[in-house]
């Protein structure tokens, strides 16, 4: 039995740490003047970027390079949605690109670039030549090594702490097992706040790019950047500090357990959450979620610990799984709620439940919960009372049960943090199938580099038309873009200009055009390759 739940509480342990909090849409650029590929008659004086939501511009964040590849001095700062870049006075007719990355309210970085023409596009445009090189990947996946390991050692040092003050009161252990508890529980809340003093710089290294090297830089340290991970680390550790202080005491120490909460609610009190709305109902669901996770593990791993000590006294041993039972499926069931409301809140809809592959996981998980809740229940109005009534034969058997209970508890829990791994994984709406251009006469075909782009008319007569514009490459599979493409219209003396076109599967992009007259119509796409690449193509459709 102490095998089973041993090897659940390292399986819970590791699946609660890599569990990262609710999933959200980072900041999306809304607009930019000059817009993207912009032919402008006069140079602009500053270059505008309107986000969806607030953001920060890091260090270096806005570049701009003329068409030779070289840099220009620009002054740059955001306040709220709107990100600015002075440029140059008096620049040069040909091609400009504005690259720049910036920070989202959820605390992850995105970048992107922007082109515009002053008189006329360059015939050539070269790579930046000092461009700064980002690893987003590597310090992404350092940050989730170290939160995911953070958020072990945190759940384990405050669940130790609320087992010792509380599940094992008026139980008597045996000085060895109790002094192991604590050498536990001290060693994990050191492990806390060593993880959390790490998280500051990765954190700072991670939104500005700056790759490993960045960890040893003042300007990953920079407050403005990392101010959530300071409180986070300050949190951690007063609260830790006060929990290890004061666990261990014949008497429950109140001021260790609000110190154990405070650190373990540290991440939902300045974490991310508190970018997406409804701001209260989503920290209320983040400290829930960590609430219990650190009962789960502590009391699991306190358990391994203790029951050893207990053999020979059932009833001692029957309370003591009774108790972290019942406060583990107590969360449990509180959580079942919880995510289910916020599921509604991020569906937008009750058929989202059963239309997504996001809302069908969430009711697995909340079925889980509800069943491990009825385990417990069971286990403590069923079994427990015949532990402490009857002859002792009796007595033992039911104690045996209800340890077998409690496993299956865990082996249920495990399997709950399983699901909610992929849960939390699982965009809340499933991507659209990928759709291939309509197979219809009349399409249009050109080569660009190592693409080719199609146009295509739909096959319905008359002047409201849907264009669909597909960018493959050379074996015609779909392929995404670094942005979606721009798409004009000419027809004789009409131009209709850029018309607006929704992504509809990877590298396929419908419009929906009013033609004013019939006759041949030059569909130019712009396509942006990568943040300095930005071919041009120009294709005909018929228009009856």
């Amino acid at each position: 039995m102490l095998r089973r739940v041993l090897a659940s509480a390292a399986l819970a342990g590791l699946l609660v740490g890599s569990a990262p909090a609710p999933a959200s849409a980072h900041a999306s650029l809304v607009s930019s003047d000059p817009a993207e590929g912009a032919i402008l008659e006069e140079a602009p004086e500053t270059v505008t970027l309107t986000f969806d939501e607030p953001v920060a511009v890091v260090e270096d964040g806005i570049q701009a390079y003329d068409a030779r590849g070289e840099r220009l001095d620009v002054d740059s700062g955001a306040r709220d949605e709107v990100v600015t870049a002075d440029l140059p006075a008096d620049l040069a007719e040909g091609t400009y690109v504005v690259a720049w990355r910036v920070v989202s309210s959820d605390g992850h970085p995105i970048a992107g670039s922007l082109t515009f023409h002053v008189g006329a596009p360059s015939e050539t445009v070269l790579p930046p030549r000092d461009a700064p090189t980002t690893d987003d990947g590597g310090m992404k996946a350092l940050a989730s090594v170290v939160q995911a390991l953070s958020y072990v050692a945190l759940l384990l040092a405050g669940g130790l702490t609320i087992f010792l003050s509380w599940t094992v009161r008026g139980i008597r252990l045996h000085d060895v097992v109790r002094r192991r508890l604590l050498r536990v529980l001290r060693t994990a809340a050191a492990s806390a706040v060593g993880l959390a003093a790490l998280a500051v710089p990765v954190s700072g290294a991670y939104q500005r790019g700056a790759g490993l090297g960045g960890l040893v830089e003042a300007g990953s340290l920079d407050p403005a950047l990392v101010g959530d991970d300071l409180a986070v680390l300050l949190l951690q550790v007063v609260g830790l500090g006060l929990a290890a202080l004061l666990a261990g005491r014949a008497t429950p120490a109140l001021t260790g357990d609000v110190g154990a909460a405070l650190a373990v609610w540290s991440p939902a009190l300045v974490g991310h959450t508190r970018a997406y709305e409804p701001v209260s109902l989503l920290v209320l669901t983040d400290a829930l979620h960590l609430s219990a996770g650190a009962v789960w593990l502590g009391g699991l791993v306190g358990l391994v610990l203790a029951l050893s000590s207990l053999a020979g006294r059932e009833r001692d041993a029957a309370l003591l799984l009774s108790r972290f039972s019942t406060v583990a499926a107590s969360l449990l069931l509180v959580l079942a709620g919880a995510g289910a409301l916020l599921g509604w809140r991020i569906l937008g809809s009750w058929s989202g439940l059963v239309d997504t592959t996001y809302g069908r996981l969430l009711l697995v998980k909340v079925g889980i919960a509800l069943l491990v809740g009825a385990v417990a229940a069971w286990n403590r109005l069923g079994l427990l009372p015949r532990v402490f009534a009857g002859p002792h034969e009796a007595r033992r058997r039911a104690s045996y049960a209800v340890r077998r209970v409690v496993a299956v508890e865990a082996s249920l829990l495990v399997v709950l943090l399983g699901v909610t791994g992929f849960l939390v994984e699982q965009p809340p709406r499933d991507e659209p199938e990928v759709a291939s251009a309509p197979v219809v006469s009349g399409v249009a075909r050109t080569i660009v580099g190592d693409l080719q782009v199609l146009a295509v008319l739909d096959a319905s007569t008359g002047r409201q038309r849907t264009l669909t514009v597909q960018v493959q490459d050379q074996a015609g599979e779909p392929v995404d873009l670094h942005a979606r493409p721009e798409v004009s219209l000419r027809g004789g003396d009409v131009d209709l200009g850029t018309v607006p076109v929704v992504p509809t599967g990877v590298g396929t992009y419908l419009a929906e055009v009013s033609f004013p007259t019939a006759g041949e119509w030059e569909v130019q796409v712009s396509l942006r390759v990568d943040e300095f690449e930005n071919p041009v193509t120009t294709l005909a459709v018929d228009v009856d």
